[in-house]
């Protein structure tokens, strides 16, 4: 039970995490002129905290985020493309790690209950940050690889709204793919999203159901 309790408070601190790194920040995204170190400084909190949620886990791969993080900082101090670009690899890595385990997880409970509802949410948020990684690094490597509402995406700010767009399927047509690659990975986040939504939800719904039946013979 107290095992339960601490990673219901993880999971909730990550939920809030995420929702101030997608939500909340782009919000001053024309105020503020280092709005990039804030939102370094909340994804070294969601690293930690994914970590903290699944922290029942001894997989060595959990190391990997204190050396990301460390390459993260350093590559925005110093202004290290290259160095840039292996830090988010290793968030991407890092990302669709958290992902596949918090899935599995959610997916071989027993029972539904509030956590395990908090967790399919992180998984989407998440699965949202992880494409906006993937976009960025495509755009880091092909400027021509997007076209852009004004001259450059310069923001995490267009690439996590791009991300999210794409995931829904809502298409507002503002950014859009220019290349093979950019087009291919739009395809795969946006099946990747409503394959995700549908399939957890019948799933939850499932397993409720499943389990009020069962509450109901034992009566």
């Amino acid at each position: 039970m107290k095992q339960v309790s601490k990673r219901r408070r993880h999971n909730l601190a990550l939920f809030i995490l995420c929702l101030i790194y997608v939500f909340i920040l782009g919000l001053f995204d024309n105020y503020f002129d280092h709005l990039n170190y804030v939102y370094f400084a909340i994804l070294t909190l969601i690293f930690f905290f994914s970590i903290l949620s699944i922290k029942d886990t001894k997989n060595k791969f959990l190391y990997l985020p204190l050396i990301m993080v460390t390459l993260t900082w350093v590559a925005e101090i110093l202004d290290l493309p290259y160095l840039t670009e292996i830090s988010i690899i290793a968030s991407i890595i890092f990302f669709f790690y958290i992902i596949i385990f918090l899935v599995i997880r959610v997916a071989s409970s027993k029972t539904v209950g509030p956590l395990e509802f908090l967790e399919s949410i992180n998984v989407y948020l998440l699965l949202g940050i992880a494409a906006s990684l993937v976009f960025t690094l495509v755009y880091s490597t092909n400027h021509d690889a997007y076209n852009p509402p004004g001259e450059v995406l310069d923001s995490h700010t267009d690439f996590i709204y791009y991300s999210f767009v794409t995931m829904t399927t809502l298409g507002y047509g503002d950014i859009t793919p220019n290349d093979s690659l950019a087009r291919s990975l739009s395809i795969f986040f946006s099946v990747a999203g409503q394959l995700y939504l549908t399939m957890i939800i019948a799933m939850l719904v499932g397993k409720y159901l499943g389990q009020k039946t069962l509450n109901d013979m034992e009566k």
